[in-house]
């Protein structure tokens, strides 16, 4: 049950990290930082590395 909470926490601080990425990006937008491609990829690049990280050490701790 402890491997299970584990993987819940994780996925719960995952989810929120990427809600906060969307926030700042379209703050960065709506402010003109930067052109919104280059913040949506950037996004896109971090949000498939936190994906994957998630998914690989769920499965290493569940298995």
């Amino acid at each position: 049950m402890n491997e299970v909470g584990y993987v819940v926490g994780l996925v719960a601080v995952s989810v929120a990290v990427l809600a906060l990425g969307v926030w700042f990006v379209r703050r960065e937008i709506r402010d003109e930082v930067s052109p919104a491609p280059l913040l949506w990829t950037g996004y896109g690049l971090v949000a498939a590395f936190v994906v994957f990280g998630v998914l690989r050490t769920s499965w290493v701790v569940l298995s």
